[in-house]
């Protein structure tokens, strides 16, 4: 039987392994977000990702809305709110979402991956371009 002392060694090794692929896996998002903001001209917004997995982006990259998609963004969520319609509400999210997120590419394989390891990307990603076309940060308030 293994003492609590080889127990916390393997886990601290484990997690030594965990924390140098992270970020290995970060300075990869990086360089193509860096390598996305040259081409376009325009720095773009980042998302990093609380946790990881082996594989899979930690950092998601989007640009802010144009006025045309934040009219659409406010325009459905004031009809799902009329409706009180949850779904719907969540749909316009998704839609602005899908719109603005940059990196990971629409359609790669490390979108799916993300989105299947972080399942409320889309919501995040959402909330976050809306402040931004509001004008405001979490900092100043709402």
């Amino acid at each position: 039987m293994a003492t609590i002392e080889e127990i916390e060694k393997r886990r601290a090794a484990r997690l030594a392994d965990h924390d140098k692929a992270r970020l290995e896996q970060e300075r990869v998002d990086l360089e193509a977000i860096d390598a996305l903001e040259e081409a376009n001209g325009e720095p773009l917004h980042t998302m990093t990702a609380n946790g990881f997995k082996i594989g899979v982006p930690v950092k998601a990259a989007f640009r802010a809305p144009s006025g045309i998609e934040y009219k659409r963004y406010v325009d459905m969520v004031g009809k799902a709110q009329q409706k009180s319609d949850s779904v719907a509400r969540v749909r316009a999210q998704e839609l602005l979402a899908e719109v603005c997120w940059m990196y990971p590419a629409k359609d790669s394989d490390a979108r799916k991956a993300m989105f299947d390891a972080f399942p409320g990307v889309l919501i995040s990603l959402a909330i976050e371009a809306a402040k931004i076309a509001e004008l405001r940060s979490e900092a100043e308030g709402k």
